[in-house]
């Protein structure tokens, strides 16, 4: 009877430490947040929207960090330009919907053409025709070389074959044209870490 009683009690009192246990490991995780892993979802899950000032965009195996953002607006056509720099230099970065699809595209400066928007337009032997022309307003964020706010003239041609992009940009009416050649990319084509996660 004795023994029977003993077992009893040392049940219970297992019974009672383990209760103790499991209270005290829930409480901990509920107070103690975890750390959110920005990869959790695919590291080439990013919303191209939310590109912005400290993002790490990563293109063809190199990193680039997000300088500037440049947010254009023209009638009710809104579009941004992401200023990358990374070891192999500087690029830009235009995202906009266009009809709701989405459009990337990285362009390269180019220095010394002489060129300006008017008719069509020949470089690297290839004829660029005018497809689109005007004059943006903007607002800056981080470093992009421009105003905190203003307005820019833009002209964009193409050629033929829509390969070969090519982008006149000036900033102010007494200043020169500044040339840029682009290449249309897909999404898939860039991994994003944006620097700051959503709300």
């Amino acid at each position: 009877m004795i023994e029977i009683l003993i077992g009893v009690v040392v049940v219970v009192a297992l019974v009672a430490v383990l209760v103790l246990v499991v209270r005290a490991r829930s409480s901990a995780s509920e107070t103690t947040p975890g750390r959110v892993d920005p990869l959790a979802d695919g590291p080439g899950l990013y919303d191209p929207h939310r590109i912005g000032v400290g993002d790490v965009v990563t293109y063809a195996g190199v990193d680039h960090v997000v300088r500037g953002t440049l947010v254009l607006t023209e009638g009710g056509a809104q579009w941004r330009e992401h200023l990358l720099d990374g070891s192999t230099g500087r690029r830009w970065l235009s995202v906009e919907d266009d009809e709701g699809e989405l459009e990337m595209t990285l362009w390269m400066r180019r220095e010394g053409t002489g060129l300006t928007p008017d008719g069509d337009v020949v470089l690297d032997d290839r004829v660029h025709r005018r497809i689109e022309r005007g004059r943006a307003s903007f607002t800056a964020e981080g470093t992009t070389g421009t105003g905190a706010s203003g307005t820019v003239d833009y002209a964009d041609y193409a050629t033929a074959d829509e390969t070969g992009l090519l982008a006149f940009e000036r900033w102010a009416p007494t200043q020169s044209w500044e040339v840029s050649t682009g290449r249309s990319i897909s999404r898939g084509e860039l991994v994003v870490l944006h620097s700051q996660q959503p709300e």
